[in-house]
């Protein structure tokens, strides 16, 4: 389902940025760098994190990380770039974040796994994943009219900044949810506490 709706989205951003007209002006090389690096991580992170190719095809588990790894890295770089050249001014301080975010992630799931954090590299590479995915998350809340989702703003400019600060603290949120805030209510007390005397 994932690989269906960016490939989908991914067709619209194509359509949109590459063949319309006046939409690339002086960021054509940007786009095009941003694009052809960030596809790398979205169509590899599925199988990265397929259970049977990372325990029987360790070395092609290996392989594959490295270009999601530098596709991630590159990609990272140029919204960081993109961000910076942005037209819209509310959305530029949630691109630069997002971006340096998504570095950071994916920087910290490589020096886990370096280190030997096998535990720790795959909840890195999944907050990873997570911040790669929020090329589709955001156009899936963007097709809702944002006058009804946003029906509480009236500044058109300030829902586009809301739509683009939730494009990603959401899809982070829930994955801290999963694998980090839930897990740590769900673990039992190993010590029982004493009363001192």
């Amino acid at each position: 389902m994932i690989i269906l709706l960016s490939a989908f989205y991914l067709f619209r951003g194509i359509r949109f940025r590459f063949l319309t007209e006046g939409n690339l002006e002086t960021k054509v090389f940007w786009y095009v760098f941003h694009f052809l690096t960030a596809l790398a991580p979205l169509i590899l992170g599925p199988f990265q994190f397929s259970k049977s190719l990372r325990i029987k095809n360790v070395k092609i588990h290996r392989f594959l990380g490295k270009i999601y790894l530098l596709g991630s890295l590159l990609g990272g770089i140029s919204a960081f770039v993109l961000g910076v050249r942005l037209d819209l001014e509310g959305s530029i301080v949630s691109l630069i974040l997002l971006s340096l975010t998504w570095i950071f992630m994916v920087a910290a799931a490589w020096i886990t796994i370096r280190n030997g954090n096998i535990k720790d590299h795959r909840l890195f590479a999944i907050r990873s994943y997570g911040m790669a995915l929020v090329f589709v998350f955001l156009r899936l809340i963007g097709d809702i009219p944002q006058e009804k989702l946003f029906f509480f703003i009236e500044s058109p400019e300030m829902r586009d900044s809301t739509l683009e600060w939730i494009s990603w603290i959401i899809p982070l949120l829930v994955i801290e949810f999963a694998i980090s805030w839930i897990p740590a209510i769900k673990v039992k007390r190993k010590f029982k506490s004493r009363v001192i005397d």
